[in-house]
């Protein structure tokens, strides 16, 4: 009985694409193990609040509780000045590690400018027509 000898050739083109293509799958995977963690992407989130009053930024209002567990979520507040007007970014950290998650509070120098409920923030928006 006469065995046969398979041969695999590759060629050098194959060799780079087969290389590309595992690369891109285990990049590919490797963000959807760690979406908070993968820095290709960045993830913004908003709050607002008012001169004096630092807001009450809480894991449960931007992250699911079925994938991360909440209490490991803690938010940089430290370059924030809660007493002056403008735009911050804090950064979210989770169980020591910095993610790719950023919160963006404005804080405003009265109440008035914040509306209450959705029905508020559509009333306040006017549509004009470009002509």
């Amino acid at each position: 009985m006469k065995q046969r000898k398979f041969h695999l050739h590759l060629t050098l083109f194959g060799t780079i694409v087969l290389v590309l293509v595992l690369v891109l799958l285990f990049q590919t995977l490797k963000g959807r193990a760690e979406p908070i963690f993968d820095h290709n992407t960045m993830t913004t989130y908003y709050a607002k609040t008012v001169l004096g009053t630092a807001p009450d930024l809480q894991a449960e209002r931007y992250f699911n509780k079925e994938n991360y567990e909440l209490s490991g979520f803690t938010f940089d507040v430290s370059q924030c000045d809660w007493n002056k007007a403008g735009t911050y970014r804090v950064p979210v950290i989770y169980e020591g590690k910095k993610t790719n998650c950023v919160v963006q509070v404005e804080v405003q120098n009265s109440g008035s400018e914040i509306p209450e409920t959705a029905a508020a923030i559509n009333e306040n928006a006017v549509l004009t027509e470009k002509k």
